[in-house]
């Protein structure tokens, strides 16, 4: 499975070995990361990227982001840019991993609705094995991937519904559905 790493620069510049151990166990349990940016980037250069190189990261940050079947997000201090690629990966249906340091002020996820996402308190003592657990549980909860066309109509019900009542599209779908599943009585009879 392949699997998306990111955390912001700042939590790099601050636990440079912490982010590589973490970077490098996900490889050693075999997954494949869809992005290298994490285990290389030097934090002092990447605040002064110019605003085309930044553009450029974002690209393709957000492509390898969607290559992911799980995404992994070390969320020790507070980041803008990390809850919005973990709010994007929910979104886009994958298993979230939000990994954060015991001692680390909360880290506000309680808004979001998802079967998918894992928020896991560890020390640098237990993180290899907090880890190791919430990649075989994320990879068993993996969902099949389901694409399918929608009427403008109906798009612009699900970003009302994404925006005013803060659930993914995709979880919204999955809750209609599963409530159609306990209503079936011939499906339940199966």
């Amino acid at each position: 499975m392949k699997v998306f790493f990111g955390t912001s620069p700042r939590i790099k510049a601050d636990y440079p070995d912490l982010v590589h151990q973490i970077y490098k166990k996900i490889k050693d349990l075999g997954y494949t990361h869809t992005s290298s940016w994490v285990d290389g980037v030097d934090p002092k250069s990447f605040y002064e990227m110019t605003a085309v190189e930044l553009e450029n990261h974002n690209e393709r940050i957000l492509k390898e982001l969607k290559n992911a079947d799980i995404c992994v997000f070390e969320t020790s201090l507070p980041s803008l840019s990390v809850g919005y690629l973990i709010n994007m990966s929910i979104d886009l249906g994958k298993q979230v991993i939000i990994l954060t340091q015991n001692n680390s002020p909360s880290f506000v996820v309680g808004w979001v609705k998802s079967d998918a996402l894992y928020l896991l308190k560890y020390t640098t003592e237990n993180v290899n094995k907090v880890l190791e657990e919430a990649l075989k549980k994320a990879e068993n909860n993996s969902d099949v991937r389901f694409n399918f066309f929608v009427s403008p109509k109906i798009l612009n019900y699900l970003d009302f519904v994404a925006k005013k009542r803060m659930i993914p599209r995709s979880v919204f779908l999955r809750d209609l559905i599963e409530k159609e599943m306990k209503k079936d009585t011939e499906y339940k009879k199966g």
